[in-house]
């Protein structure tokens, strides 16, 4: 069988690439890492879930113990989602965003080099590295310069020079990503699109006042689906080309504002938006719209699932779990 090590496995992304290998990769084993046992109140069945792969509890900043898991499986693919993903908490905790995100990385790519092991690596980084941007910028190729603007783009960015360093001075087979916001049913209510599907919930079965909380109305994000985010993570997975980075986008950007207008259309509810001083972060990038056109002529990938369908979808979530 092939093996693939997933981790961050017990988290949003973990849990859909999880279910997406076990419907369409019946020989691949899958083994997951992460601080605690996946929760995946998204996954139905999800003890059969957890019975068909093998979870192994660390902390990835635990050099000894990933080295041994790594040593032990042996994988042929690794996808690395394990992150401290937050751009809010970074500025709240700058020193752990940046130890957690970038020793972590560190410790699974040097576990795999002092082992010569030929494994596929593909470690998930973020738009935030591309910093404030300018009109004439957009839409946002890879080969713009990038420009880190919060503690946790200098992380990701981080990550993504050590993933230079080892693809070409060590010879690792490693792509990277530069993944723009994904949305989707089973996301924490801490990312903006979740957090406003829940209050429209919330305004349903707890009858709470049709009002919307937000931070800058204004901020546009390219917004892809976490199912397009999964095909893109396989495809790149199988045929990404060695040493190169890969935005993971939709192409296409909505407001803040735009969302919970898509929301009040969706249930029916129209709401007055309040802006919460605690929601806006002491530095933010207007506007953030990505090229998917080198992962497409590269791989054939490209978004397929609108915006609407997306937050159907989210929004159904949060009235089921309420």
């Amino acid at each position: 069988m092939t093996s693939i090590l997933i981790t961050g496995i017990s988290g949003f992304v973990g849990g859909h690439f999880t279910q997406f290998l076990l419907k369409n990769k019946s020989a691949f084993d899958i083994h997951g890492v992460s601080r605690s046992e996946p929760a995946w109140n998204f996954i139905q069945d999800k003890e059969s879930v957890l019975h068909s792969i093998s979870f192994h509890q660390c902390d990835l900043l635990n050099s000894a113990k990933i080295h041994a898991i790594i040593q032990e499986i042996q994988p042929e693919y690794i996808l690395h989602l394990a992150s401290f993903s937050s751009v809010a908490q970074s500025w709240r905790s700058p020193l752990t965003s940046f130890l957690n995100n970038t020793n972590a990385f560190h410790n699974i790519v040097e576990a795999v080099r002092l082992q010569g092991f030929k494994t596929r690596i593909l470690s998930i980084g973020s738009s935030e590295e591309y910093g404030i941007v300018l009109p004439g910028d957009l839409p946002l190729t890879e080969k713009k310069p990038i420009l880190h603007e919060n503690p946790y783009a200098v992380a990701r960015v981080s990550e993504e020079y050590l993933a230079h360093v080892y693809a070409k001075g060590y010879k690792l087979d490693i792509c990277c990503t530069r993944s723009f916001n994904h949305i989707g049913p089973g996301q924490s209510d801490q990312f903006v699109v979740s957090s406003m599907a829940r209050q429209f919930a919330e305004m349903v079965v707890q009858r709470k006042k049709p009002l919307i909380k937000i931070g800058n109305g204004s901020i546009v994000r390219d917004l892809v689906d976490i199912d397009d985010v999964i095909l893109a993570y396989d495809a790149i997975l199988s045929k990404g080309n060695a040493g190169e980075v890969y935005n993971v986008c939709s192409g296409k950007g909505s407001s803040i504002l735009d969302i919970v207008e898509g929301l009040s259309r969706l249930t029916g509810i129209p709401v007055k938006v309040k802006q919460d001083p605690d929601l806006i972060r002491p530095v933010d990038n207007p506007v953030l719209i990505g090229s998917y056109m080198k992962l497409h002529n590269d791989i054939g990938w490209k978004p397929a699932i609108p915006l609407e369908k997306s937050l159907e979808k989210i929004y159904g979530y949060w009235l089921n779990k309420l």
